[in-house]
């Protein structure tokens, strides 16, 4: 079932392409349960972030492909249960191809350093360094810490893609 619900979904996405579904492509794809009590979440996004109308759209194709998918089983669209949405704040990132977007905004990120030791830093994401390649990196502006109620600033962190672990984008308040 879950190769079905995979296929359905890239189909409808590859299918809408020139339509409201213009450069979304997908984040990520989560099925749980079985029968009647499946869920599925479908994460989608654009290099400019993904507008709610676009996954009402994208939500409603992906139900009409697996209902006429799961007629062939037996099953109809009250058997499972479907959310398309963004992966939007507070997500980890998943795609290198997320951070262009999010250029500018705050990260927490999680990452190894040169000994093997884990490092965990919040900070601006400034930069993405040679996005197309395989040592591609990340420009961190790290928040500056306060003494005696002035800001020190601190320099940049160049962190290469293999060594995150993890980075989350988070809303500045």
């Amino acid at each position: 079932m879950e190769e079905k619900i995979r296929r359905c979904v890239l189909q409808v996405l590859e299918a809408t392409a020139g339509t409201k579904g213009e450069g979304v492509y997908l984040v990520s794809l989560s099925i749980k349960g079985s029968g009647k009590g499946t869920s599925i979440e479908v994460l989608v996004d654009t290099d400019t972030g993904i507008r709610i109308d676009q996954c009402a759209f994208l939500s409603r194709r992906i139900r009409e492909c697996l209902e006429v998918e799961e007629e062939s089983d037996g099953m109809s669209g009250d058997d499972f249960n479907l959310d398309v949405a963004s992966p939007g704040l507070g997500k980890a990132i998943i795609l290198q191809r997320q951070y262009a977007r999010h250029v500018g905004r705050l990260f927490r990120v999680t990452f190894r350093e040169e000994d093997g030791s884990m490092t965990e830093i919040s900070g601006h994401l400034r930069e993405i360094l040679f996005p197309e390649e395989e040592n591609a990196s990340l420009v961190i502006e790290p928040l500056g810490k306060k003494k005696a109620g002035k800001k020190v600033s601190s320099e940049n962190r160049t962190l290469r893609l293999d060594r995150v672990i993890r980075a989350v984008p988070e809303a500045e308040l």
